[in-house]
């Protein structure tokens, strides 16, 4: 089961400060550009975000008690 990126651009905003649903992301793998809000978002030990085209892993994050780790993929236009 999934959701959309939508969810994970709230904990996106709180790390980078800029809210990040509309921010286009261009796939590592396929080079395909979607805004983050569209991409399917997976939930198991952690998040992780996957390409909307491909499926290839676009961003993971963990929570944990010092904060989170995060993995982002691909090229993220984050504007202010």
């Amino acid at each position: 089961m999934h959701t959309d990126g939508n969810e994970l651009a709230g904990v996106l905003q709180e790390l980078f400060g800029v809210e990040a649903s509309a921010a286009l992301r261009t796939c590592a793998s396929c080079r395909g550009q979607s805004a983050v809000g569209a991409h399917p978002l997976y939930h198991g030990a952690g998040l992780v975000l996957r390409c909307p085209a491909c499926g290839d892993v676009a961003a993971a994050v963990v929570e944990h008690a010092a904060g989170y780790a995060v993995t982002l993929r691909g090229t993220w236009l984050l504007t202010r």
